[in-house]
């Protein structure tokens, strides 16, 4: 299928399906994409609620030729998550801090198209492609993509297993519990009643929806409304890989998940035709509400095989 009838396909307004191909791994590359485009795409592609936050970001669609397999956003850091900040030896003054984090990035969005990333794996694909993006990170702000932070959608996530580091929990702290609707008339109240609604401008703090809500718990008193879901989702790392290595963990993550995924459910019938559908497994879709706030996480570090050991050929 050509970009141009998958364009007009999506502008129907109908989930975006991919039927299974047998894929040719020079065929793989990225295409970098504005945050509105990849966000267009992301609604077709996934149930999950995202919404791109102020600061830095960049967005890929990931294409074999000219067909669309998957997607990856990368945003600013969260400022604060206690098992990366670990991790990574973050200074404890915040200036310095934020100097720190300018090296880091989040993986926001990796997602892979249905039903052909059931039968090949691709959400690992696009997880394994998202630290080797450091050549667009370069040319776009100048600086050096160090470190790749994600989230998994739902607890452990499958597609970063053995792949990315797993560094522990989040406490289950944000706002993904709380919708549109009722975010809006909290924001309505606020302004009724007199009360300052937060900025959210980039700069005036971290996580502005987070930061309005609680102005409006504050202000009226509403204790029913609590910033706490009990969703604890995975945190994992990366460090970033050489953009020269991309075309080589693309023929490592073919060999090692790809193909031999291929091999076993090419005659199968898949579980879901669209990323849309309600049958859809946590392990082909991982992506993180970018604006939600992550607190305090457990540890509960295990151990993983990065990505250099899978290029190495190395069995995890």
């Amino acid at each position: 299928m050509s970009l141009s009838q998958q364009l007009m396909d999506i502008e129907k307004d109908t989930p975006y399906s991919c039927p299974l191909f047998e894929i040719d791994p020079a065929k793989i590359w990225v295409e970098q994409v504005d945050s509105a485009k990849l966000a267009f795409y992301q609604k077709q592609m996934s149930k999950a609620v995202w919404r791109p936050a102020p600061g830095r970001k960049l967005g890929f669609l990931v294409k074999h030729g000219e067909t669309l397999i998957g997607l990856i956003f990368l945003a600013s850091p969260v400022i604060n998550l206690t098992e990366r900040d670990k991790r990574l030896n973050m200074p404890k003054d915040p200036k310095e801090k934020g100097k720190a984090l300018r090296s880091v990035m989040d993986i926001s969005v990796c997602v892979s198209a249905q039903p052909i990333g059931w039968h090949y794996n691709l959400g690992k694909l696009c997880a394994m492609l998202a630290p080797t993006l450091g050549d667009f990170f370069k040319a776009r702000y100048n600086e050096d993509l160090q470190h790749l932070v994600t989230t998994s959608l739902w607890g452990r996530g499958t597609q970063y297993n053995r792949v990315f580091e797993f560094l522990g929990y989040t406490k289950g702290h944000g706002h993904e519990h709380i919708s549109d609707e009722k975010y809006h008339a909290m924001m309505r109240w606020l302004r009724d009643n007199g009360h300052e609604v937060p900025s959210c401008k980039f700069g005036a703090g971290s996580n502005p929806r987070m930061r309005r809500i609680s102005a409006y718990r504050k202000a009226s008193g509403d204790k029913s409304i609590t910033l706490v879901h009990g969703n604890k989702r995975g945190i994992y790392y990366h460090k970033a890989v050489p953009h020269s290595d991309r075309q080589a963990v693309i023929e490592a993550w073919h060999k090692r998940w790809g193909q031999p995924r291929y091999l076993r459910t090419k005659y199968l019938t898949p579980p879901y035709l669209n990323g849309l559908d309600n049958k859809l497994f946590a392990e082909q879709v991982s992506i993180k509400t970018r604006t939600d706030s992550i607190g305090e996480s457990e540890v509960k570090v295990l151990g993983s095989a990065p990505i250099e050991a899978a290029k190495d050929g190395k069995q995890p």
